[in-house]
């Protein structure tokens, strides 16, 4: 199915509860396209595959919640999506129309207490000159998953980890400090082990690594149509 078949199922349908519904990926058969959706929804991340101009061709489990509680991110009247704040559609639709030439970009913003980070990539092109443009979301949850993750993976301390949390959650040194209870030298001075533990050059760079990479959702955990809890 090309992408502009997929865009008009996609136009058609009302979040499908159910990955039979969704639009395979670009370039792959059926078969290879149903295993990728079952495999995007064991992933807690919000995962979108769009078309540049902000069409949804796919949208993982978590992503179709998230779409359906309109906060963090939207389906417009026009099928198109967007972040839920008014005031970042503008950037996210240029950041869109720029991927196909572009690298990597990651947008943040926030509704109300509930940050996001939003990775942004374009894909390689379907053969007919379409370029789908894939959309990660990391929500505040999510990314703590994540941090918690990296964090084993490098060896951090329990501080350490525990900064590395608020950091993610979208806490700087002063609301990280009060959060945990600690001075804001004491998060300093972690975020500086975390920097030379994990090879990175800047805090900005760590987020950005832990941006890019999806927890997967716990074995059991929650399933298509159950109550969200928020």
């Amino acid at each position: 199915m090309s992408c502009g078949h997929a865009a008009d199922t996609v136009r058609r349908m009302n979040l499908p509860s159910s990955t039979r519904s969704a639009a395979p990926l670009p370039g792959a058969g059926a078969a290879s396209a149903a295993v990728l959706a079952q495999v995007a929804d064991a992933l807690a991340w919000p995962l979108l595959l769009v078309q540049a101009d902000g069409i949804l061709l796919h949208a993982n489990a978590a992503a179709r919640r998230t779409l359906r509680q309109g906060r963090l991110l939207r389906l417009s009247a026009d099928r198109r999506v967007e972040p839920g704040p008014s005031d970042r559609r503008a950037e996210f639709a240029a950041v869109l129309a720029a991927a196909p030439t572009a690298t990597q970009r990651v947008l943040r913003w926030a509704d109300g207490d509930l940050p996001c980070s939003a990775s942004i990539a374009a894909l390689a092109s379907d053969g007919a000159g379409r370029v789908p443009v894939l959309v990660a979301l990391s929500v505040a949850g999510t990314g703590a998953a994540s941090a918690r993750a990296f964090a084993a993976l490098h060896g951090l301390s329990g501080a350490e980890t525990r900064v590395l949390e608020r950091l993610a959650l979208g806490d700087n040194s002063r609301r990280a400090a009060a959060a945990l209870g600690v001075t804001a030298a004491t998060v300093r001075s972690h975020a500086v082990a975390l920097r030379r533990k994990t090879g990175h050059a800047t805090v900005a760079a760590l987020l950005q690594t832990l941006a890019s990479l999806p927890p997967l959702a716990p074995l059991g955990g929650q399933r298509e149509g159950e109550p969200d809890g928020d």
